[in-house]
């Protein structure tokens, strides 16, 4: 017998207790939320337990595969948070953790995958300082700025990977993201969580074993400068200049704009479910062009991630 656990949202729960009622004869959740439990004999009774949500008894008749949603029970003060190396209960937690699922994300076209949270989470400041250049990064901060000589960007943590750079993630492969604020959640990786930690959850196939999604995403954008720099005519220029006239009325800056860039993005991926994992590809394609001629960024991205149980 095989099957996943999860809640009303459809998010993996990990360590979910899997009991046949009235043996000895149990299992947890992986990391997935799967759980594979043999010697299980028809007609039987499932108790599926996890903590702060409510317990449910699921009847066996020798499916292959079972899809058990869990109800969340706000009434227990007792849920354990995952804070990275431990857990804690929900009641002794006294620092500041915020998740942004995928359903959360801003909608829209975005360059950065930061982007998808902005304004998402109280404290935290997400700036683009030259939005008309692709080339640009995002500015983060969610304890201020603390140092005068160092980076004050948040570390990035990205599937348990440390130091990772978020700009070759393709938006579309973030399934979450998890914001540690405060000193307490960050003092689990040291001093380089400092300026705050951001965990990043990758997509990974999911569903029933045997089941695979194929998931196309693209889209298109076009950016106009409403607003052109007020500048000195040629004519203008040479009255106010002391140095001497050669006599061109080039104008400069309407020659290293564009009077119009666009951006494009492409995304295909196939992942699914086998009865001892799950597997996932996509691959991404991303251009833009920014208002001025020298700033252009083309990007081509591929990801694999594979997990298998070797045994059970």
């Amino acid at each position: 017998m095989n099957g996943i656990v999860s809640d009303e949202q459809g998010e993996p729960l990990i360590g979910a207790s899997i009991l046949v009622k009235g043996t000895n004869n149990g299992t947890i959740t992986d990391i997935e939320g799967s759980f594979s439990l043999s010697g299980v004999p028809e007609n039987s009774t499932i108790i599926v337990s996890f903590i702060g949500y409510d317990t449910q008894e699921v009847s066996y008749k020798g499916q292959n595969f079972l899809n058990i949603k869990l109800k969340d029970n706000t009434e227990l003060l007792d849920e354990v948070v995952v804070i990275g190396y431990g857990t804690l209960a929900k009641k002794e937690l006294s620092s500041s953790i915020v998740q942004v699922n995928r359903s959360d994300f801003q909608q829209g076209a975005v360059g950065n995958p930061m982007e998808l949270i902005t304004g998402k989470v109280a404290g935290m400041s997400v700036i683009n300082d030259a939005p008309a250049n692709p080339n640009a990064g995002t500015s983060l901060q969610i304890r201020g700025a603390t140092s005068l000589s160092v980076s004050n960007s948040p570390l990035i943590v990205i599937d348990g990977i440390q130091n990772g750079d978020m700009r070759n993630l393709a938006p579309q492969d973030i399934e979450s993201m998890t914001i540690l604020k405060d000193g307490a959640s960050a003092a689990m990786y040291g001093t380089r969580g400092a300026n705050g930690v951001i965990l990043i959850t990758t997509r990974r196939g999911s569903g029933a074993a045997g089941t695979k999604r194929v998931t196309y995403d693209g889209w298109f954008g076009v950016n106009i400068e409403k607003n052109k720099p007020d500048i000195l005519s040629a004519d203008e220029f040479r009255r106010s200049m002391r140095a001497y006239d050669y006599g061109a009325s080039t104008d400069w800056s309407a020659a290293i704009r564009r009077d119009l860039s666009y951006d494009t993005n492409h995304y295909i991926a196939i992942d699914g479910s086998t009865q001892s994992g799950n597997y996932g590809m996509s691959l991404n394609y991303k251009k833009a062009t920014g208002l001025d001629l020298a700033s252009s960024r083309e990007e081509y991205g591929a990801r694999f991630t594979l997990s298998q149980k070797i045994y059970g």
